[in-house]
């Protein structure tokens, strides 16, 4: 009895400290790997708890390689948009500048009812009131009204260039163009790997933020 408790106690400690290492997330929040990793965790954890005659170590040595996978899959994951499209999605536009996007709905498999009712959620009780609503690579809507404190919406502030990288997707729902991205930086005198970010919203205001140097 004594074996087991703690075994448990160790396993505990180590899966505590597992989870930390992914992130303060809600379960909600995870992301597809992140939520993966955390289902085969759970069953690791199982094993060696029921049948103690299994060795600790087949336990933890699993840990460390998933845990170490996912810290090295996450880095890669933030410095290539192929893999983040790939893997995580983009963010899709359901409304778009107060316009329905009715293909996207359907894509996405959500019933008019079901974006009506997450709009009510986030106190909008009339759909044509809302200039933009995206459903985030986290499954949330985020949801931005025409009008705003009693000022008109500049609409979203979209990322046009991540970490050094031209975002094709935000690109071509700006309505930029990667000639528009060259412009601005020699304007700037910047190149595009100098650049952390730079966002421009639709009434053509731009955001520009410079890598800090190592």
């Amino acid at each position: 009895m004594a074996t087991v408790l703690i075994r448990t106690v160790i396993i505990y400690l180590v899966f505590v400290f597992s989870i930390r290492l992914l992130g303060k997330r809600q379960v909600g929040e995870l992301e597809l790997s992140e939520l993966i990793i955390t289902f085969m965790l759970s069953e690791l954890a199982t094993v060696p708890i029921q049948d103690p005659s299994v060795p600790l170590s087949f336990v933890l040595i699993p840990v460390v390689i998933l845990l170490s996978f996912e810290v090295a899959f996450s880095f890669l994951v933030t410095k290539s948009n192929f893999l983040k499209k790939i893997i995580i999605g983009n963010p899709s536009y359901i409304i778009k500048k107060g316009k329905l996007n009715q293909k996207e709905l359907s894509k996405l498999r959500m019933s008019l009812g079901e974006l009506l009712g997450e709009l009510r959620l986030k106190d909008v009780s009339d759909i044509s009131t809302v200039d933009y609503a995206v459903l985030e690579e986290n499954g949330k809507l985020s949801v931005f009204k025409k009008i705003e404190n009693g000022k008109k919406s500049p609409g979203i502030a979209h990322a046009l260039v991540i970490d050094g990288s031209i975002n094709e997707s935000n690109l071509k729902i700006s309505g930029k163009t990667e000639k528009y991205v060259y412009s601005y930086l020699k304007k700037h005198n910047l190149e595009l790997e100098n650049v952390f970010l730079l966002t421009c919203d639709d009434e053509g205001t731009s955001n520009l933020i410079i890598k800090e140097e190592k």
